[in-house]
């Protein structure tokens, strides 16, 4: 059997120089379309809203040290009516 599930894609990122955080947003990907971008104020309030929304974290990169140029957190949820 196949499986015809299909995914979409987001990160929050937050990019850091020289220590400071510049800016934090959340990137959404769909195939075949330009992402679209949200500023977030409240990283944690950002991923708990993902959260109610479906999206399933399923990955980090970067770091929050000093020297750091920022932090990545990746999520994945389920196209509505390709999966189980």
């Amino acid at each position: 059997m196949t499986d015809r599930r299909a995914w979409e894609y987001c990160e929050l990122r937050q990019e850091i120089a020289q220590g400071v955080m510049h800016r934090q947003y959340i990137l959404f990907f769909c195939a075949g379309a330009p992402s679209e971008e949200i500023t977030v104020t409240n990283r944690e309030n950002a991923i708990a809203q993902l959260g109610l929304e479906g999206w399933e974290m399923v990955g980090t990169s970067g770091s929050f040290m000093h020297d750091s140029s920022g932090f990545r957190i990746f999520f994945k949820r389920l196209l509505d009516g390709t999966g189980e």
